[in-house]
């Protein structure tokens, strides 16, 4: 039976979904660890971050939280944080309202 070509192929088909998954698993880790590690970073540089801009960092797409974790080496207050959020946010919108 484990000779049998269709054998085979199920059994190919199931490796292939399983390093799917993994390298999905993989990616989602990594995203993960550079929002702990922005996050980590913010708080060194401007303080203890209150919970609404906390949550509006980890809502980041990877792109913006890559774009964040480069501009946060700037900051020396809240107030960045706060202006780079919102910065981003409008370009983000429009970015959006680009694709409809």
């Amino acid at each position: 039976m484990q000779e049998s070509v269709i054998y085979q192929s199920i059994i190919a088909e199931g490796i292939q979904q399983g390093i799917q998954q993994g390298i999905q698993q993989g990616i989602q880790q990594g995203i993960q660890k550079e929002r702990q590690l922005v996050l980590r970073q913010l708080s060194h540089k401007v303080g203890k971050l209150p919970e609404n801009y906390r949550t509006q960092v980890e809502a980041l797409p990877p792109v913006q939280l890559e774009a964040l974790g480069e501009a946060l080496l700037d900051f020396k207050q809240l107030d960045d944080l706060v202006n780079w959020l919102a910065d981003h946010a409008n370009s983000q919108a429009e970015h959006e309202n680009e694709t409809l």
